[in-house]
C-alpha cells in the first residue's frame, strides 16, 4: 500500500513579539536616541570605574616619582664612596659630589626633576646619611626616603620612612 504523507501548511502567524510579553520592547516610530535611564546607568558605571582608576593611576605616578628619588640617593651613595677614596671621609654637603655639581659650595640640597629635595644630613669618617624629602599631599606626612651607610653596611639601600605619604585618597581629596 502506498501512503502519501500529508504535510500541513502552517499558517503564518502575525508577529506578536517575544515569548515573554512582559519584557517586550515597544518599537517607537521615528524616535532615535537613548532613554534617561540608559544614560544614568552609563554615567553610574563610568563614575565607579573612575573612582577605581584615578587613584590607581595617581599612586602609580607617585611611585614613579619616588623611584627617581631612590635613584638619586643611589647616586649619592656611589659618589660618597668615590669622595671617601679621595679624601678619607664622606662629603658633608651634597654639592661636593660629582653627580650634584662637584663644587663644594654652600648649597646643602638639590632638587630632583620630580621635586624631591636631596641632601646629606650627616657625614663623617665612617658613616653618612642622606635623605630625599617631598611634601606630596597637604593631608599626609612628608615623604622621606633615607639612606644610611656605615663602614659595616656598605650595601645599604634607601628606605622609605613614611610609605603612606604618597597614597592618594579620593575621599581626603574631596572632603578635606
Amino acid at each position: 500500500m502506498i501512503t502519501t504523507s500529508r504535510r500541513r501548511k502552517r499558517k503564518a502567524s502575525p508577529s506578536i513579539g517575544p515569548v515573554f510579553p512582559a519584557f517586550a520592547v515597544k518599537q517607537r516610530q521615528g524616535a532615535d536616541g537613548f532613554t534617561l535611564v540608559e544614560l544614568m546607568v552609563t554615567v553610574a558605571i563610568l563614575a565607579i570605574l573612575s573612582a577605581v582608576a584615578i587613584p590607581a593611576y595617581v599612586n602609580y605616578v607617585n611611585r614613579a616619582r619616588q623611584s627617581e628619588a631612590v635613584l638619586a640617593l643611589m647616586n649619592v651613595k656611589m659618589d660618597q664612596e668615590i669622595f671617601w677614596d679621595d679624601h678619607n671621609r664622606y662629603a658633608g654637603t651634597i654639592s661636593c659630589l660629582p653627580s650634584f655639581g662637584n663644587t663644594c659650595s654652600a648649597a646643602t640640597a638639590r632638587l630632583t626633576a620630580s621635586g624631591y629635595r636631596i641632601k646629606v644630613t650627616e657625614a663623617g669618617a665612617n658613616t653618612f646619611r642622606a635623605q630625599a624629602a617631598k611634601k606630596v599631599y597637604a593631608y599626609a606626612s612628608t615623604d622621606i626616603i633615607e639612606l644610611h651607610v656605615t663602614a659595616n653596611t656598605t650595601d645599604a639601600a634607601p628606605k622609605v620612612l613614611h610609605p603612606e605619604a604618597i597614597g592618594f585618597s579620593v575621599f581626603k581629596w574631596i572632603f578635606d
